[in-house]
Parts: C-alpha cells; structure tokens; sequence
C-alpha cells in the first residue's frame, strides 16, 4: 500500500488553506487584521483621529478603515466602520502607541450634513458633520 499519495494530498490541503494579509497583487486583504486596541477616537473636521495600540517593533505596520456594511436607513444615519492592522509578519514585543488618522470623505451621506460612525472597538459616539 502506498501512502505517499494521501500525504501529498493532506500537505495541498494545508498548503491551501494558509492565508496571508496581501492579496496576490501586493495590496492589503482586509478581511484579516492584526490584533491592537483603540485608545481614543475623535472627530475632527473630515479626519477620524486615534491613538492606537499594538505590538511589534521591527515592521512598519498600516491601518486602514474600511466600512463593514451599508449606512443604515434610520436617522440620523449611521455607518459601520472598523479599522484593519497589518502588522507585516512584525514579532516585536514592544508596546507600541501612536496617533493615526483616517481620511472621512468616503463615508459622507450626501443627502445628509451628518452620519453618526459605529466604530467596531470604540464605544464612544462619533458624529461626522460635514456641508452635503
């Protein structure tokens, strides 16, 4: 009996279930995310402002917001965001804090001056006011 032929198959299967954060072209997968906390989230002007926590060290690491589903249609409305860690393989152990800020434009109602952000991992109320 030869069992070189399902240990090839079980290695495919393996090798095929193994996901990465970048996408065959080199951008970001954002559908995985590196672990990190939200330490403050504010609003200012078309700007999401953070300070954001995380470990690592020795990567430069990116963030991305992206929104996880359409505006409800309630008023006032509301967007759900959530923001996406790439820490590019980084296995530093360093407590890492930093201010980053996230562009807002891309989530304006146009029929509305304001959308109320449903941040996944923030609990505080963030209203964007904006001229339609």
């Amino acid at each position: 009996m030869c069992t070189a032929r399902p240990l090839f198959w079980m290695s495919l299967v393996v090798l095929a279930g193994c996901a990465s954060n970048r996408t065959g072209n080199g951008t970001f997968n954002a559908h995985i995310s590196s672990p990190f906390d939200i330490v403050e989230a504010v609003v200012r002007g078309d700007s999401l402002w953070t300070t954001l926590r995380y470990g690592g060290g020795f990567r430069t690491h990116t963030f991305a917001l992206e929104a996880t589903g359409a505006a409800t249609k309630s008023l006032p409305r509301q967007q759900p965001l959530r923001l996406v860690h790439d820490a590019d393989g980084d296995m530093g152990r360093a407590l890492i804090s930093e201010d980053r800020s996230f562009d807002l434009r891309p989530f304006r109602d146009p029929g509305r001056g304001m959308i109320v952000l449903r941040l996944e991992g923030w609990h505080g109320r963030l209203e964007y006011t904006y001229t339609p």
